[in-house]
């Protein structure tokens, strides 16, 4: 089954929801959250599943906790984890390492040279406890399904809002070259030499496919994407209107793409507001639909989708 993106049950999604994160008061809290519980986007085998990774005792507990005193979380982020969501996903699994597995060692992008020309890099290397060494590849992607067909869509039909990014070109990436860099001369060498050669290659990855609007939940994802992978919706400036004058909305800006959004009303947008906030936009906006939960009297997220210029160029 796939998941929607809400924790609100609504005739709207009709899937079942992520668990809620809304017991937490800090959104880099929240994001961590949804780092934990978040599906895989791709289906991947048993040996490259990071899955390792979430097998803790007491997450809600350890969450709660640090949702506390979230200042050092926030201190340990990079200056371009602010506005970078690369960066700052990147940031969130360095953390959540350091604070839930506790290597004995940890090295983070790692640069793999080779005749004074970069070949690759690895995102982590560390050292468990037990005298395991692994390597850790995460990515987070977003792409926009451009099948017209719910029936028949392919890997290559997934683009990225800025189209200069495609499924199927990053995960042959990924296997081919990025889990692979150990096994050339020049990665092997640069593992050696921190002591962190890995027995051990994992893939952490996270984000959300989205797919036309008018038939979003009844599009069938071609393998290797995970049948539980996060589902959004798209569609065009001049539709917005459909999407319903019933709800609220908030425009979602990075790196405020991971977790459901909450929000106070000031934040939101009626759909009329949302129509003239989006109308002329030359680049695709991602957009949270909301629902009011009186019991915090909060705005939370009950789908998200992006909305793309009229003129957007669905060739590839």
């Amino acid at each position: 089954m796939s998941l929607s993106l809400s924790c609100h049950p609504d005739p709207i999604s009709g899937s079942e929801p992520l668990p809620s994160p809304t017991a937490y008061q800090h959104e880099i809290i929240r994001d961590l959250h949804w780092l934990i519980y978040s599906p895989s986007l791709m289906k991947l085998p048993d040996d490259q599943s990071s899955d390792w990774l979430f097998d803790q005792t007491a997450i809600a507990e350890r969450l709660s906790k640090l949702d506390e005193n979230p200042l050092p979380l926030i201190n340990a982020l990079r200056q371009q984890a602010k506005f970078r969501l690369g960066y700052y996903f990147e940031d969130l699994i360095r953390i959540y390492i350091q604070t839930f597995i506790q290597p004995t060692d940890l090295q983070c992008n790692i640069q793999v040279s080779r005749d004074k020309a970069t070949v690759g890099e690895y995102d982590f290397l560390m050292a468990l406890q037990e005298d395991i060494n692994i390597h850790l590849e995460a990515a987070v992607k977003f792409y926009l399904c451009t099948a017209e067909d719910p029936d028949n869509c392919v890997l290559e039909d997934f683009i990225g809002p800025n189209r200069s990014d495609r499924l199927d070109k990053k995960w042959q990436r990924l296997n081919d070259h990025q889990m692979r860099l150990s096994h050339t001369d020049a990665g092997k060498d640069r593992a050696t030499s921190l002591g962190l050669l890995p027995e051990k290659h994992s893939l952490l990855l996270r984000g959300y496919l989205f797919y036309p609007y008018a038939h979003w939940l009844d599009y069938q994802s071609p393998a290797p994407i995970s049948p539980d992978h996060l589902k959004g919706w798209w569609l065009r400036a001049a539709d917005v209107e459909s999407l319903g004058a019933q709800y609220q909305y908030v425009m979602l800006m990075k790196p405020r793409w991971l977790a459901l959004a909450v929000c106070g009303f000031q934040e939101t947008l009626s759909c009329s507001e949302l129509i003239e906030r989006t109308n002329d936009t030359t680049t695709p906006k991602l957009i949270a639909r909301l629902k009011f939960d009186p019991s915090d009297e909060q705005w939370h997220e009950l789908d998200r989708g992006f909305i793309v210029p009229d003129g957007w160029n669905l060739k590839r």
